[in-house]
């Protein structure tokens, strides 16, 4: 069954069938290269749709409070994930959306997720959102791709601004800008539950979606201390895999769980010595801001000895690293309240100071030994190209480590040729090779 008569309910129908299906596949015929615990995975995804299912048929309200998950679930909204939707509708799906776009006259040229993500709403495709915030601390796409849905149907939001400057945890500025930011969120919750029908703020709530944030980030910290493993014990697919955050799924207990049960799979097979590369690890790379997920470089990669420990699109690696103030730590050696907290927390990579972002490429190309970087040129994303030359001035001047800027679209494929594709990726494996043998 394809996406493209799906309306709404149907179409989490269809989600929670596939997550079944997989779960299914798994039990049925397991392939003992991939992780167990992506049976807890897809319970999870199938238990979100259930949620979103029940939520549409029940008419309670769905909605983004804010980048992170706990806010919206303490406000009473059932978590509202276009953008994560949109992102699975490559191949035909992405076609048939572009189709939309093109002969409607919505925009084309921005990113891919966000192009999707209007018309998937607009036409039903996707639930209706019942209130949405709207946010400069994220990337610029997102933002308006959020605003347009918002206006053209007519449904409540609130902007919250941020200030390019990302906190450093010392100084009067700080403790401004965090309570300027809290101040917004306490006007954010009026709104709502003056706006939102059946929404009402519980505190409470919110500092227990905090602790199971709090948890699940310090096992994905373990993951990150695993990845440094050579040979890499972690699949390109598996390292470009953005981790959702666990109060996005309504059960966190089950969703840390998952992440225990993972790295505890992956920190058994740096026990063993196994990698993915073959037929031995000859290099590391740093896989940087999106790539076409109508493809598979990352086994093209492997099958040359090439392994990928990391992929660079979100201030996640800055949690997972540990270099980023996580769910629960202090300020200044005080605790947060829970919407302070939440104002800490909205220290977005893509809403910052460039310099934020060149600094988390260089950080993660040591903590895990890489040897160059796929930076990929995303159309339609004016943070992260406009700011690629300056990545790759900077780690080429810091670390001595090569990037190849490799143009392409996340989910319309049309321009895409994938001989041209892997020869670029061949020739740059190449001049990393023999960039490692001048170093050693």
């Amino acid at each position: 069954m394809s996406n493209s008569s799906l309306s709404g309910l149907a179409y989490l129908e269809y989600e929670v069938a596939r997550c079944n299906r997989r779960m299914q596949r798994i039990k049925d015929n397991p392939d003992p290269s991939k992780p167990k615990s992506n049976v807890l995975l897809y319970e999870l995804e199938r238990d979100f749709r259930m949620e979103q299912l029940e939520a549409y048929k029940a008419g309670k309200p769905f909605g983004l409070g804010t980048q992170t998950g706990p806010l919206t679930r303490s406000l009473g909204l059932v978590p509202w994930d276009a953008v994560p939707a949109a992102d699975r509708t490559h191949g035909k799906e992405a076609t048939r959306y572009f189709d939309i776009i093109r002969r409607e006259g919505m925009p084309e040229h921005t990113c891919d997720r966000c192009s999707i993500l209007i018309p998937m709403v607009l036409r039903g495709d996707f639930p209706r959102p019942s209130f949405l915030a709207t946010t400069n601390y994220e990337c610029i796409p997102i933002f308006m791709a959020n605003l347009i849905v918002a206006n053209l149907l007519d449904i409540p939001s609130f902007h919250i601004d941020r200030h390019f400057k990302n906190y450093k945890a010392k100084g009067k500025e700080d403790d401004e800008l965090l309570k300027y930011m809290t101040d917004q969120l306490g006007e954010m919750i009026e709104y709502v539950e003056a706006h939102v029908p059946g929404c009402k703020y519980n505190e409470d709530m919110e500092i227990e979606w905090q602790h199971y944030e709090r948890l699940y980030v310090q096992q994905a910290q373990k993951l990150w201390k695993l990845k440094a493993a050579i040979p890499c014990p972690l699949s390109g697919r598996e390292s470009f895999r953005e981790f959702r955050p666990s109060s996005l799924y309504p059960d966190p207990v089950k969703a840390v769980e998952y992440m225990r049960q993972y790295v505890e799979e992956v920190g058994e097979r740096v026990d063993k010595g196994l990698g993915v590369a073959q037929p031995e690890e000859r290099l590391r790379l740093l896989w940087s801001v999106a790539g076409p997920f109508y493809a598979d470089p990352f086994s093209y990669l492997e099958n040359m000895g090439v392994a990928i420990p990391a992929a660079e699109m979100t201030i996640y690696n800055g949690w997972f690293s540990g270099r980023e103030s996580i769910w629960g730590d202090p300020w200044k050696g005080r605790k947060l309240s829970p919407l302070e907290e939440e104002a800490r927390q909205m220290d977005f990579v893509w809403g910052r100071a460039g310099e934020a972002w060149v600094q988390t490429h260089i950080d993660t190309c040591r903590d895990l030994h890489l040897d160059g970087i796929v930076y990929f040129i995303q159309w339609g994303c004016p943070v992260t190209s406009a700011l690629g030359k300056i990545v790759a001035d900077t780690v080429e001047a810091q670390l001595s480590i090569p990037t190849l800027f490799i143009e392409g679209r996340m989910l319309e494929s049309s321009i895409y040729d994938e001989k041209d594709f892997n020869s670029k990726l061949k020739d740059f494996v190449d001049i990393c090779l023999e960039r490692k043998k001048s170093h050693a």
